[in-house]
């Protein structure tokens, strides 16, 4: 029990191990979610889905029961989707397709999840869409839909901070001095919310950003939405791909992830090291750390990479720095990969491209 009363939640993904797991049955937790809402006066919630298009489904729900202005009970459910779950929505939630695989899906969850919160206000950082993606799955299943009256904390910064860039949950946690990281979790993001609106409505003016924080506050807007667009990019490039290594794998710890495909310069030279290969081949490869040697970047530290035990290339200097503390002192195994471009078929070229984990943003 915790101080929230009895706390329905499933913990997965990579804040497992610092959450801990719910083992709770799913049925009990819904049915005592459903009880406790019935106390409750408002619902602060949020979904994660599969995207965010018209064919999205929704893969967690997060709800804060509110009474008497102050949170009573937590819900927290993964909810397995009728679909394959995209590799960018893992990379942006950590949530997997391992952790979906024994969760309930939306037939048992959603129809009693909109019964119980008919009755509440909905308060939500960009509710609107949460609201539309219930509604979708609730008309799938010939639910009525829900209309209620609902508060929303990104329209309420916008007002408050009218000349912001950017009014993510995560910048307007930064405007508010909430020193707290948006996890892309359905509870978590709740719970952020919440705070948000604490101090929001007892704001009594709007303030207006001076030039410099609205030029830092641009640069991380553009950077968030690059890593988005980047994850969503290369899981739709992915989703019909046999990524698996065709050579084999070296010893070293292995840094597997896909998210940032950065070219390694001097490949030219090594043509017919990776001409073995061919077009589109997936490939293990030893990464160190190294100094470039020539060049106006002479003395930069880089990154070496080696197919097969014969260095192959370097990244450049920026993506050095985009990417640096992703590699351990000792190295590591990684993936890369050699694009079957028009372009490089038609002059007979094969170049390499390293997979790395995404871009660092300028705080870390």
């Amino acid at each position: 029990m915790s101080a929230l009363g009895l706390r329905a939640s499933h913990r997965h993904g990579r804040h497992a191990a610092d959450r801990g797991m719910s083992t709770a049955d799913p049925i009990e937790q819904l049915w005592s979610f459903v009880a406790a809402a019935g106390n409750a006066d408002a619902v602060v919630f949020d979904t994660e889905t599969t995207g965010i298009g018209a064919d999205a489904r929704i893969i967690e729900i997060g709800a804060l029961l509110i009474g008497d202005d102050a949170p009573i009970y937590e819900y927290d459910q993964l909810i397995q989707p009728p679909t394959r779950l995209p590799a960018g929505i893992t990379e942006l939630t950590g949530i997997t397709e391992s952790d979906l695989a024994d969760q309930p899906d939306a037939g048992f969850v959603i129809p009693q999840f909109l019964t119980a919160i008919r009755p509440l206000l909905l308060i939500g950082h960009n509710v609107s869409f949460d609201i539309r993606m219930l509604n979708i799955e609730g008309g799938l299943l010939g639910c009525r839909e829900i209309s209620n009256a609902f508060l929303d904390t990104m329209t309420m910064s916008r007002r408050m901070f009218p000349n912001a860039p950017s009014c993510s949950l995560q910048e307007v946690m930064r405007l508010l001095d909430i020193n707290e990281i948006e996890e892309h979790r359905a509870i978590s993001d709740a719970r952020q919310t919440w705070q948000c609106l604490q101090q929001l409505k007892h704001m009594k003016d709007p303030v207006v950003l001076p030039d410099d924080e609205v030029e830092e506050s641009r640069r991380r807007h553009a950077m968030t939405k690059r890593r988005r667009t980047n994850a969503y990019m290369r899981s739709s490039y992915l989703s019909n791909r046999n990524t698996t290594p065709v050579n084999a794998k070296p010893d070293g710890m292995v840094i597997d992830q896909f998210v940032s495909g950065v070219t390694v310069s001097g490949d030219t030279v090594h043509q017919d090291v990776l001409s073995r290969y061919g077009y589109d081949a997936w490939l293990w490869v030893t990464v160190s750390h190294g100094i470039i040697e020539s060049g106006k970047n002479t003395g930069h530290p880089t990154l070496c990479v080696a197919l097969d035990g014969v260095e192959i290339g370097r990244i450049p200097a920026l993506q050095e720095e985009r990417h640096r503390g992703q590699v351990p002192p000792e190295g590591a195994v990684m993936v890369a990969h050699i694009p079957n471009s028009k372009a490089d078929r038609e002059n007979g070229i094969y170049r390499l491209r390293l997979q790395m984990p995404a871009e660092n943003s300028r705080e870390d």
